[in-house]
């Protein structure tokens, strides 16, 4: 992944532990024309976020979540 791609994404996460809402969108911004799917798994990882409902703390099996 190119070194640009990181920095915006360590930037991303940065900005959201500190709350900064102004920084997230200007970086987002700045990411969209360049990220794929490969940036965007990096960014969700990046952010604690789980592709597993279980691992966020839902109850509810798969198929049921919408």
């Amino acid at each position: 992944m190119p070194l640009p791609v990181r920095e915006l994404i360590d930037g991303i996460a940065a900005a959201v532990r500190a709350g900064d809402d102004a920084t997230i969108r200007a970086l987002l911004i700045r990411l969209a024309p360049i990220a794929d799917a490969t940036a965007l798994l990096l960014l969700r990882y990046r952010l604690g976020l789980s592709e597993n409902p279980r691992a966020a703390g839902s109850s509810a099996r798969p198929d049921e979540i919408r």
